[in-house]
């Protein structure tokens, strides 16, 4: 491995070796969220969310869209997938060349219990095309397009 390769490697790491940033993540990885609730959820202040923010989207691992006055994050698609397993989810951060999986809990803070077929749990649903939490399941599993 040459030497840029493992600089960006340590770039990646850095970006996610943080306790505010794994929470700010744990967060996202349930969906889209403006600055103000990440602030209210992880019950610190705005400017030190937003400092976190900004590494994370230095880091190509989340992006910004703006919607008003507010802007909203979310993990870029490239980089986060979640994977299902018999011990129940894991999301999956493909760091270029770098993967850095965790288990992170449910929205509501249980984790993610595997269903009878053996697949976890996904606490998401498809409205409109965008993909919406859905922290009790029920919609999702009443009309099917549970992703």
């Amino acid at each position: 491995m040459d030497k840029s390769a493992a600089e960006q490697m340590s770039r990646s790491l850095k970006a996610v070796c943080d306790v505010n940033r794994i929470r700010i993540l744990g967060i996202l990885v349930h969906g889209e969220h403006c600055v103000s609730d990440l602030v209210d959820r992880l019950e610190g202040d705005q400017p030190k969310v937003s400092h976190h923010l900004a590494i994370l989207r230095e880091a190509g691992i989340i992006h910004s869209r703006r919607q008003g006055r507010h802007i909203n994050y979310s993990l870029r698609p490239e980089v986060h997938q979640r994977l299902d397993s018999t011990r129940g989810a894991m999301d999956v951060l493909d760091l270029e060349g770098l993967l850095v999986s965790f288990r992170f809990p449910a929205a509501n803070g249980t984790p993610l219990a595997p269903r009878p077929d053996g697949r976890a749990a996904d606490r998401h649903r498809v409205v409109d095309g965008a993909r919406r939490h859905d922290p009790e399941g029920a919609a999702a599993e009443a009309d099917g397009s549970a992703v």
